[in-house]
């Protein structure tokens, strides 16, 4: 007769489990030794090999006593061998990947760990050791607790004195308390239940012991292993009795210690309220919370890779936040099944307790289950900004030693209790608190899973783009920002060195208040924050590219080059005119709205921003101001262009002096900004700012008409710029004779004014101003990013003849000088353009001096106008 064939598994689930675990471990130490390669781009740079020291430990630990004892752990739960792990595992890379000192210190633990997991197995009364001298470990480690009183200290210098230790040795012993306190209450209650003991009664003994631990916590202000040990206690007795008083109790005084704990506490305060509002000092007291969510934002959906992320950024990230190193370089993927893991290493320990022979076994099995659930929700909880910090760490990843022995021995206790799963399982009475239990697991792990999707997913793109994200520096460091070139192509900011090193150059500093500047400090202003997204390489390319470029380098491309409209020649000009007076100056081209030259002064140099910026931000000259968009200012007899553009061509020119019943020579003397060039000319006198003509024409207007007369040059509206650009300030018309002289709180920009101009010089219509031109693509070469749009606002005949009046014999232009602002706050405008007669492409300007001296305005404007239209001839 044949032999019956052998259906056994040749490789047991546990191994297989194993396998992929080592398997995880070893690709993730290749990708780490990869990273700089990969981040760099190039081959000629040292490889890390750290993260090999601990990948090996942990192999050949993993391995031997897998090799060792497979009977005897192929007889426990399948899966919690391989989970321990790859957990262990995965944070041991990513503790090296942020600190290979730590990493290695993290191993010799991880060794330790394993070691005590050796000898355990081989200790078949160790729970009953444990059982019977429950008193004995508690009281020792309340003990060693109270010892931190005098003799605690903190590893890293200054901080709370929790450790006990020297040598680069240290224990905390709060951390076997929270496992040793699970025991006694497992033993506790195994003795007295299932016996029908009123609630104070079966509680009354516990209570002074775990009373006792809660106080030696509060007052080392650990609070976060406080609200531990009240979850543990809570959820143990109610797991074990079946009274969901229990959970109100413990509700109630979570709910008790945060009240006084906001109350009495600053730093129970300061963490409340950042998590309740964050985005409120995102630098300061909420910088942990928001620097974790913008980290989970910069890992996306699959992550920047491992070692190639900047996970350092958030503070303790080895630690308390090694949950957001994880999601920013494994992405939500990454997180979300390291959440998976969790969920099946909480799930694994209720099996254990269901199918445990003895109710002390399943008592101890559930409260380490309720210990690793409740850690973890608290801890990722806080990560996500679900719960409030509590600065306890995660299970098996976390660094610390206390932390990670501790995780151990939770997980020799469960393999241990797993061992006796044939024999039958003790009586359960109550099986709905596990149930409910289980299910309030669920939902947090949920929850949880879903606040990744959030950052990472639905809010990612606002979040990594936000100023105050670090990793937008630290990208830049690697890949080429693009430049920004004049018209012409000559460079304004360019970016230049090695990856790793790459630096932004602003080679014409003058122009800093447009283009602006880029700085991990400082965030970015001007033209460098609007048009980031193209410099940065996320906006102008192919998705695939972008999304080829963060799938293998964990960076985006290299930004894009682009043109803007300025004319360094003229640029330098316009500069060189404005001098060290304090002003602005507009010039553009008035058909296409191309701005060829914006300046503002005084200015500062982006780069020594660094240096200069406590003097820049308490200086009282506003050299962070671009003064052409964001100043406002009275626009005075400026706006004669306006009032004549409204009473021509009813009238003739020469019936105007008839009609406005005024002389030259009155004219002359009721404060013109310039002495007129000639008293017989009218042109003379309304190009040099004479309020006279101007307060006797606005006499005859009703406010309503005015009103829409200034909305229909859109003086009440800001430029759509790529620029801060201010909201000007015009109130409905009181007086027109004010009105009629800029004079009734009307207060508006160069830029606007220089628009204005442009109507007047373009035939009636006013443009769109345009500053980026073009984006230099990989494919496509040079794009266009902005075509001329203009608004009609008057007639072509009408702004002729509103220029006719305002131009000066033998020149190609017009012009009109004006004063206005008060006595001890002056100002000076200069606007003008091209005359209709002129066959170039017209221009116009508006230039604006903090101070009485119009004659210099206009000496300026007509030096840099001309040349303006010299070049385009």
């Amino acid at each position: 007769m044949n032999a019956p064939a052998d259906h056994r598994d040749p490789i047991p689930l546990q191994a297989r489990l194993l396998i992929c675990a080592a398997a995880f471990v070893v690709i993730y130490a290749v990708m780490l030794t990869l990273a700089p390669v990969i981040r760099l781009r190039s081959w000629e740079v040292g490889l890390s090999f750290w993260q090999w020291i601990p990948a090996s430990v942990w192999l050949i630990g993993f391995g031997l006593l897998y090799v060792r004892y497979r009977e005897t752990l192929a007889q426990s739960d399948p899966y919690l061998y391989p989970l321990m792990g790859l957990l262990t595992g995965w944070g041991l890379m990513t503790i090296t990947r942020l600190d290979p000192s730590m990493g290695l210190r993290q191993t010799i633990w991880m060794a330790l760990g394993l070691a005590i997991f050796w000898f355990g197995v081989r200790i078949p009364t160790a729970l009953t050791l444990l059982r019977r001298y429950k008193y004995i470990w508690l009281v020792l480690a309340l003990g060693l607790t109270a010892l931190t009183f005098i003799f605690g200290i903190y590893p890293g210098g200054e901080g709370p004195r929790l450790w006990l230790g020297c040598c680069g040795v240290y224990l905390q012993p709060s951390e076997p308390l929270k496992l040793l306190l699970i025991a006694y209450l497992a033993a506790y209650l195994a003795d007295r239940l299932p016996v029908n003991l009123r609630l104070f009664t079966l509680l009354a003994p516990t209570l002074l012991l775990i009373g006792t631990a809660l106080l030696l916590l509060v007052v080392q202000r650990d609070l976060g292993t406080a609200t531990l040990l009240i979850f543990i206690y809570s959820l143990t007795l109610y797991l074990a009795s079946g009274r969901k008083r229990m959970l109100l109790m413990m509700a109630a005084a979570l709910l008790a210690a945060g009240f006084l704990g906001y109350e009495l506490s600053s730093v129970v305060r300061l963490r409340f309220d950042a998590w309740l509002n964050p985005w409120a000092d995102p630098t300061g007291s909420a910088y942990q919370i928001i620097q974790s969510i913008l980290a989970i934002a910069s890992g996306g959906f699959i992550g920047t890779g491992p070692g190639l992320g900047s996970p350092g950024v958030v503070p303790v990230a080895v630690s308390d936040f090694i949950f957001t190193a994880v999601a920013e370089e494994t992405g939500i993927l990454g997180a979300v099944g390291l959440l998976l893991c969790f969920a099946m290493l909480v799930m694994r320990g209720l099996v254990i307790a269901l199918r445990a022979p003895f109710n002390y076994h399943r008592y101890l099995a559930a409260g380490i289950s309720a210990y690793f659930a409740s850690q973890i929700i608290l801890i990722v909880g806080g990560n996500l900004r679900l719960l409030p910090l509590t600065g306890v760490t995660l299970p098996f990843l976390s660094y610390g030693g206390s932390s990670l022995l501790t995780s151990f021995a939770a997980g020799l206790i469960l393999q241990l209790i797993s061992r006796q799963s044939d024999q039958d399982p003790a009586p359960l009475l109550h099986t709905r608190p596990y149930l409910f239990f289980y299910s309030l697991t669920a939902v947090g792990f949920v929850a949880m899973a879903l606040a990744v999707g959030w950052y990472g997913f639905v809010r990612q793109e606002s979040l990594v783009s936000r100023i105050d994200n670090p990793r937008r520096s630290i990208n830049e460091l690697y890949v080429q920002r693009g430049s920004l070139l004049d018209r012409h192509g000559q460079p304004l900011v360019v970016s230049s060195g090695d990856p790793g090193s790459i630096s932004r150059q602003y080679l014409y500093p003058a122009l800093s208040t447009t283009t602006g500047y880029v700085n991990p400090l400082y965030g970015l202003s001007g033209l460098e924050a609007s048009q980031d997204p193209y410099l940065r390489g996320v906006s102008g390319l192919p998705s695939l590219t972008i999304w080829t470029n963060r799938m293998l380098y964990g960076q985006t491309p290299p930004g894009l080059d682009m043109h803007l409209s300025i004319d360094l020649d003229l640029q330098k000009l316009t500069d060189a005119a404005l001098g060290d007076r304090p002003g602005a100056v507009v010039l553009l081209n008035a058909s296409t709205g191309e701005i060829l030259a914006i300046s503002s002064h005084p200015y500062y140099n982006p780069n020594t921003l660094d240096q200069d910026w406590s003097t820049l931000i308490t200086a009282s000259d506003g050299r962070l101001i671009n003064r052409a968009t964001q100043g406002l200012y009275p626009p005075g007899t400026a706006i004669t262009p306006i009032l004549l553009s409204e009473v021509v061509p009813s009238i003739e020119l020469p019936e105007i002096p008839q009609k406005l019943s005024v002389s030259i020579p009155e004219a002359m003397n009721l404060g013109c900004a310039v002495p007129p060039d000639s008293t017989q000319s009218w042109n003379a006198v309304l190009s040099s700012g004479c309020p006279a003509p101007l307060v006797l024409l606005g006499s005859r207007f009703q406010p309503s008409r005015m009103d829409a007369l200034f909305e229909r040059f859109n003086l009440g509206t800001a430029p759509s710029l790529p620029l801060p650009a201010a909201t000007p300030i015009l109130p409905p018309v009181k007086s027109t004779e004010l009105a009629a002289v800029g004079r009734d709180g009307m207060q508006v920009s160069p830029m606007q004014m220089a628009l204005l101009a442009a109507v007047f010089s373009a035939k009636g219509n006013q443009p769109e101003p345009i500053l980026p031109l073009s984006i230099k693509t990989p494919h496509q070469g040079w794009v266009v990013l902005a075509h001329s749009t203009t608004m009609p606002i008057l007639s072509a005949s009408t702004a002729a003849e509103v220029t006719s009046l305002l131009a000066q014999p033998g020149r190609l232009y017009w012009s009109v000088t004006a004063s206005a602002g008060s006595i001890d706050k002056p100002i000076s405008w200069f606007i003008g353009g091209s005359l209709d007669s002129w066959r170039g492409a017209p221009v116009a300007i508006a230039v604006l001096l903090e101070n009485d001296t119009p004659l210099e305005a206009r000496i300026i404007g007509e030096k840099i106008l001309q040349s303006a239209l010299n070049s385009a001839e």
